[in-house]
């Protein structure tokens, strides 16, 4: 018999602190609703444990009334759960209230008539039997199974209805749990003793474990490092129970003394551990909650990529029309289409034309960067030749070389220049190679040569310009890179030139790079072509798979 009071006394204190630590989790519904549970069948099984204890028929009596009325709080308070549960933030209407009204009438008759569900108690050899009243037991035993199967019936509804997988791993699991207990449950503590054998009724209790686990487990699922807390608190908690239950039933003094400093121990230790569970999740937690803000950070930054390349290519394809109408115009004045115009009139109007040109070269970037950066840039490979581009580009570029009193030249060795290429994006490369070199030569000269040498053409754009620091070389081409002596020299620029020329070569198959001998020393571009490269597609055609060819 002692150690059935022993197991019953445990099962009681295990409940209460597992009821304590989870309702210290939080005041939301569900957790205070779940504490109420575990405090129930603690109650429970202390007044069992009593009831077993004592040898006084009217304490007994007492007893066995008081842990029926625990009994019948269980159902009650796990249907109101069932209303709540898995809504964190659900609270607990005014009309769930009204659930206790059965409980509340219960207790009133028992607290009238103590032999409403026992008639009497016999006790023979510290052993008890009991004589129960068969109609209101039956009564008793409706209200209890009333109160479970209406709570398995929400429990199921809100199973089938939710599409949340984590809600639905938390119901299953009450569901299942709370099951195998109640079904153990009630064989020992109601069926049997229907059938007069009274003796096993200290089993329930013990089953009652898996309910309060699985329904503990399910209200703190979604803070998972929670679970590692409570679970070390409980271990511990009952770890100095049980050597605390030892030093109290020690035969002698030099076991009590032994148990005693090991209880000690075991609590300074717990203490210690406990502490440092608390401090990780703490820190696991923070850690965690940065994830998520960085997560939701990162998806807005893309949102707000995408809006300004919808932007950006929206804007740049309205720009093209009125720029293109400048060109166009300021072409046919200086080519006298609209009669002969005096020089202070052309000097002007071939300001315009640089400048639109200028514009249209920047137009141009921003709108294939839109495209690279959304996947969708296109080429139009076709069969052309490369010094007719280059040739055209250094031709639109020389007034804007000789208004800066820079000495231009090109010159090209023999061979044949033809290639497979997207002749308009190869000819932004050159405009852009040979435009940098203009805008960042105070004085000198810009030579552009073409060669051609077995299977590879080689376009090299040099200048007597500011040059590349040698810290600098790796930022030249990156998105919106400028460099500090650039700045210095010209303000104008976007950054995006050589980007994109680096991008563009990747699809031909090709290479660019930069020599430069330092700050002030110039530099030098090239840009290298495959002879025999016969592509009809591009080879990277987005974003991801750009950053991939690098």
């Amino acid at each position: 018999m002692e150690y059935q009071i022993v197991t019953l006394f445990i099962i009681a204190i295990l409940n209460a602190v597992f009821g304590y630590f989870v309702v210290r989790g939080g005041g939301k519904a569900t957790n205070t609703i779940f504490s109420l549970v575990a405090i129930s069948v603690s109650l429970w099984a202390l007044n069992l444990a009593f009831f077993i204890k004592s040898n006084n028929l009217e304490s007994a009596l007492i007893f066995a009334n008081l842990y029926y009325i625990f009994a019948a709080a269980i159902p009650v308070l796990f249907f109101c759960f069932s209303l709540v549960f898995p809504q964190e933030n659900m609270l607990f209407k005014k009309k769930y209230y009204l659930s206790f009204i059965p409980l509340g009438i219960l207790g009133l008759l028992m607290f009238l008539n103590e032999n409403i569900i026992l008639k009497e108690i016999f006790i023979t050899d510290s052993v008890k039997d009991v004589l129960l009243d068969s109609t209101n037991y039956i009564i008793y035993g409706a209200y209890f199974l009333v109160f479970v199967f209406s709570s398995y019936i929400i429990l199921l509804k809100k199973y089938n209805n939710t599409s949340d997988e984590t809600e639905r791993m938390q119901l299953k699991l009450v569901i299942i749990g709370t099951a195998i207990s109640y079904i153990l449950g009630m064989f020992f503590n109601l069926l049997l003793p229907w059938t007069g054998n009274y003796s096993l009724i200290w089993l329930g209790p013990p089953f009652s474990l898996i309910m309060v686990a699985s329904l503990g487990y399910a209200v703190i699922k979604h803070h998972l490092f929670n679970v590692k807390v409570i679970s070390t608190e409980i271990l511990t908690f009952s770890l100095i129970f049980f050597i605390l239950v030892r030093t109290i039933t020690s035969d002698n003094v030099q076991d009590q003394i032994v148990n005693g400093l090991l209880l000690l121990i075991v609590s300074i230790f717990s203490i210690l551990l406990i502490r440092s569970v608390i401090k990780e999740v703490e820190i696991r937690e923070q850690i965690e909650k940065l994830a998520e803000e960085l997560k939701d950070a990162n998806v807005q930054l893309k949102k707000m990529d995408k809006q300004k390349s919808e932007f950006i290519n929206l804007a740049s394809h309205q720009l093209r029309g009125p720029v293109a109408s400048l060109k166009g115009y300021s072409s046919m004045i200086l080519e006298g289409s609209y009669g002969p115009i005096s020089k202070k009139i052309e000097d002007v109007v071939t300001r315009l034309s640089q400048s639109s040109n200028a514009l249209a070269l920047i137009i141009d970037d921003f709108l294939n960067l839109s495209r690279i950066e959304r996947g969708k840039i296109e080429f139009n490979f076709t069969e052309g030749n490369l010094k007719e581009v280059v040739d055209s580009a250094v031709e639109e570029l020389k007034q804007k070389a000789l208004d800066k009193k820079l000495k231009m030249t090109f010159t090209a060795k023999k061979g044949n220049y033809t290639l497979n290429m997207d002749s308009e994006k190869v000819r932004q490369i050159v405009s852009n190679l040979i435009d940098n070199s203009i805008k960042y030569t105070p004085k000198g000269s810009i030579k552009v040569k073409l060669s051609q040498e077995n299977e590879e053409m080689l376009l090299e754009v040099t200048d007597t310009g500011i040059g590349v620091p040698p810290q600098d070389m790796d930022k030249l081409f990156k998105k919106f890179s400028r460099l500090a002596n650039a700045n210095e020299e010209n303000i104008q620029g976007t950054g995006l030139g050589l980007y994109l020329a680096k991008e563009v070569m990747n699809a031909h198959n090709g290479k660019i790079w930069i020599e430069s001998e330092g700050q002030d020393k110039g530099s030098s571009f090239f840009v290298e072509f495959k002879a025999k490269e016969r592509r009809k597609t591009p080879r990277i055609n987005s974003e991801k798979e750009l950053s991939e060819a690098k």
